[in-house]
């Protein structure tokens, strides 16, 4: 049976952020192309850098995606069309980003219907709804099916997105086999999404973080970590936190690790620049540069509670990127925490964003990242210690075997007052 069910929000409820960029610049502005890629190329000769990499290669590069670009009708296009010159550096965090991916990187705020969803055999299982955004209040729960955008076969969420104020029709298979056609009216909503705390059992408690970027509130994990008191054992959940701000993830950091450890290395032009005039060295050795240099990164520690001394576990997968990489790569080496999942992106290089015109933004490696074990993560990832798969369906009531392996290993640990397990 198809009913016909039409949700509009009434009002934003996030007007407090600043305006949003006018989308489709490049489609309203004809020098707007050109604009962006004079401002990109600025950039990426004058303060790119990772070691090793020869940015001044970039005009060519992009000589070759001409055409493409050329081609490009709209900023996503336009976007991906740069993207694809700046990929063949071969490094991460290199990247231009549209308005509307701008916005709501600075605003914690975009425009949708507010699902995340994961593409199955027969469309996109919906494994969130953001909580007041047009999908939750137009009656979508997780769980459901998504089985055509505006009548076409779902097989991707782009099209679900848009302009605010426009209509998308989602054609919904519910878990009773029943149809539903959903016009929903996008909206601005906020991408925020909170950490989480909960009970896995009596003797273990577990962290959810989901960024580090500047959502990140500490101030919540300091009062989770009080929730959990003197629990022998906690696991510390980064699966798909693509990372954020260096004083956040260090401010984490410190509460399971003294400042007086150092936690690894971050490299930059300049202290590459002074190894080699002082030691007339390779600059591209970055392990004997870690060692030479005395600026090593180290935790912020907490003024409210103490170095947590329980059992940790760190649970990671192939979108834990950047902080979340440094974090379970430094809780491993310093306090011999177990990390379980899969390997990570790999993709730890100190970046800023910056204006690129037109209101799309660039984001340029600035320094790359040793550990306090001399291993460069960037490229490579962190390995876990104890490999454990995701859920294929990543609903919140899916059975988790990466949260299961972490409780047998806590079972199987030696109970002794230190961190480490086994």
């Amino acid at each position: 049976m198809r009913f016909l069910r039409r949700a509009v929000l009434g009002f934003s409820l996030f007007t407090g952020f600043a305006s949003i960029v006018s989308a489709q610049s490049v489609e309203l502005n004809p020098l707007a192309k050109q604009e962006v890629l004079d401002q990109v190329t600025e950039v990426m000769l004058k303060s790119a850098f990772v070691p090793g990499l020869d940015f001044k290669k970039w005009p060519d590069i992009l000589k070759q995606e001409q055409a493409a670009i050329d081609d490009a009708k709209n900023d996503d296009e336009f976007q991906k069309a740069v993207n694809a010159a700046l990929k063949k550096f071969g490094a991460t965090h290199i990247a231009l980003s549209s308005p509307r991916v701008a916005e709501m990187r600075q605003n914690g705020a975009t425009t949708g219907v507010g699902i995340s969803s994961q593409k199955v055999d027969d469309g996109l299982l919906v494994t969130r709804t953001v909580p007041d955004a047009p999908a939750e209040r137009g009656g979508i729960v997780v769980g459901d099916v998504i089985t055509a955008v505006d009548g076409k076969p779902a097989t991707s969420a782009v099209p679900i997105a848009g302009k605010e104020g426009t209509d998308v029709t989602l054609t919904v298979r519910h878990a009773d086999k029943s149809t539903e056609d959903y016009i929903l009216t996008r909206r601005r909503f906020s991408t925020l999404r909170p950490e989480e705390f909960e009970w896995v059992d009596k003797n273990t408690a577990k962290i959810t973080i989901y960024t580090f970027d500047f959502t990140y509130k500490h101030e919540r994990i300091e009062q989770f970590m009080k929730d959990a008191g003197s629990c022998r054992n906690l696991i510390l959940d980064l699966r798909d936190n693509g990372g954020g701000s260096i004083a956040n993830f260090r401010k984490l950091l410190g509460l399971f690790v003294s400042p007086a450890k150092p936690v690894g290395t971050f490299i930059d032009r300049r202290m590459v620049d002074d190894y080699v005039a002082a030691t007339k060295a390779n600059g591209t050795d970055l392990a004997g540069i870690a060692r030479w240099s005395p600026r090593k990164l180290r935790a912020i520690p907490s003024e409210a509670i103490p170095v947590y001394k329980g059992h940790v576990i760190v649970l990671i997968n192939g979108v834990s990127g950047s902080a979340s990489e440094i974090v379970a790569a430094g809780l491993r080496d310093t306090i011999g925490a177990t990390v379980v999942g899969s390997k990570s992106a790999g993709a730890v290089l100190v970046s800023q964003y910056v204006p690129a015109s037109n209101g799309f933004m660039l984001q340029y490696p600035l320094s790359d990242y040793v550990t306090i074990k001399g291993v460069r993560l960037e490229g490579a990832g962190v390995i876990p210690d104890v490999l454990a798969s995701d859920p294929k369906l990543r609903t919140p009531n899916a059975p988790d075997d990466v949260v299961k392996k972490a409780v047998e290993l806590f079972a199987n640990a030696k109970q002794g007052d230190g961190h480490e397990i086994g």
